[in-house]
């Protein structure tokens, strides 16, 4: 089920300690690497067999292939002095509500970047497309599962991508997912 990823994603999960498939009946994991970094951010987010919502954010070290920080978050049921607990159902209905069941890769929707267009080389015709390239930036490994649904994908940079292309509903949808966990967790 796993990929390379620049890091062996097998083996950042052997470092945490978690298994390379996904048991828990609902659970996202999502593996950002940044290429100016030595770093790999992991978040997760489940629902264990006692029913309850766990959240974790790791960081990873790539030169020592070593965990150097650990997040755990547990959603309490009831209020806590004057804070609310957070809903994370409804965190959980917020992510499946941006497609992350059904997103492809973003290779496979290259095709959608620019526009094309006929233009003349060397006395030949031929259809073009001129479309931007970014070469620095974070890669997003994302991994699924809602049941029996599973999904596997990868994006890079969808910030910058969308200001270039704003109509391409795969990149809102990237974007989506990051608002959410942005939002919700800081990731």
């Amino acid at each position: 089920m796993f990929n390379c990823f620049g890091q062996q994603v097998s083996e950042i999960n052997k470092v945490l300690g978690i298994s390379d498939t996904l048991e828990n009946e609902q659970e996202i994991r999502i593996y950002k690497d940044y290429s100016t970094t030595n770093q790999i951010d992991v978040f997760r987010i489940f629902k264990d067999s006692k029913n309850e919502w766990v959240v974790y954010k790791f960081w990873y070290s790539k030169n020592l292939k070593s965990v150097s920080k650990i997040d755990e978050i547990r959603f309490p049921k009831e209020i806590v002095g004057k804070l609310k607990p957070k809903d994370a159902e409804l965190i959980w209905f917020n992510i499946l509500m941006t497609n992350v069941e059904f997103l492809p890769n973003m290779e496979t929707i290259r095709y959608k970047f620019g526009k094309p267009k006929i233009n003349s080389d060397r006395g030949e015709r031929g259809i073009f497309r001129t479309e931007k390239y970014v070469l620095d930036g974070v890669v997003h490994k994302v991994y699924v599962r809602n049941g029996k649904n599973t999904n596997n994908f990868s994006f890079d940079n969808p910030k910058t991508y969308l200001k270039y292309y704003p109509t391409v509903d795969e990149l809102i949808s990237y974007n989506e997912l990051l608002s959410v966990l942005e939002k919700e967790f800081s990731f």
